[in-house]
């Protein structure tokens, strides 16, 4: 926890909310990217954003400490975003990760059409995904956190989110190269 979150909270929790906007504008682009990532939609990643905001200010009194102050806000943006998806297909943006892919366009404009159409089989790869080898992707890929921090926040032993996270890459590697054979 930065040294002036403990602060930050014990004075919201004292009735300033004012000060919460100081933790609102340090966490927003986190928060709105996993919600992004994890919904795809671009409108729903700000509700389930502000929504996740407003819901851990609600329940700052329950935050004891133990964890970063940010995993425990990326445990609850990931709870919306988990409520979000059962309600709806699930569908999350995933082009960055190049590295998966088996195969490579050209950068003229039909090497362009090419990858944007690569750019939504990764995305359909991603959502053939269980819930669980997504989160773990975007959580390593995206976000860039490593096996202990996915491991507070997600409550999953480092080991099991290593498999998680090394299947996943095999499913959507196996998922990607045989669209690309077929092309």
């Amino acid at each position: 926890m930065h040294s002036d979150e403990g602060a930050i909270i014990r004075s919201c929790i004292e009735g300033n909310s004012e000060i919460y906007a100081i933790l609102v504008d340090r966490y927003k682009e986190m928060i709105y990217n996993i919600a992004y990532r994890m919904v795809g939609d671009l409108e729903a990643a700000n509700d389930i954003a502000q929504e996740s905001f407003i819901s851990a200010y609600s329940a700052l009194k329950d935050f004891k400490g133990t964890a970063k102050f940010s995993s425990w806000l990326c445990s609850i943006a990931l709870n919306k975003c988990r409520d979000h998806l059962k309600r709806l297909k699930p569908y999350v943006a995933l082009d960055e990760i190049a590295d998966t892919v088996p195969c490579s366009y050209g950068m003229n404009p039909e090497g362009e059409l090419l990858r944007k159409q690569l750019a939504d089989r990764i995305q359909e790869a991603l959502n053939a995904l269980p819930d669980e080898y997504r989160e773990a992707i975007i959580l390593k890929h995206m976000e860039g956190l490593d096996y202990k921090e996915m491991e507070a926040l997600l409550n999953v032993r480092a080991d099991t989110l290593k498999v998680r996270t090394h299947r996943a890459r095999d499913m959507m590697k196996k998922l990607l190269g045989q669209w690309c054979a077929h092309d």
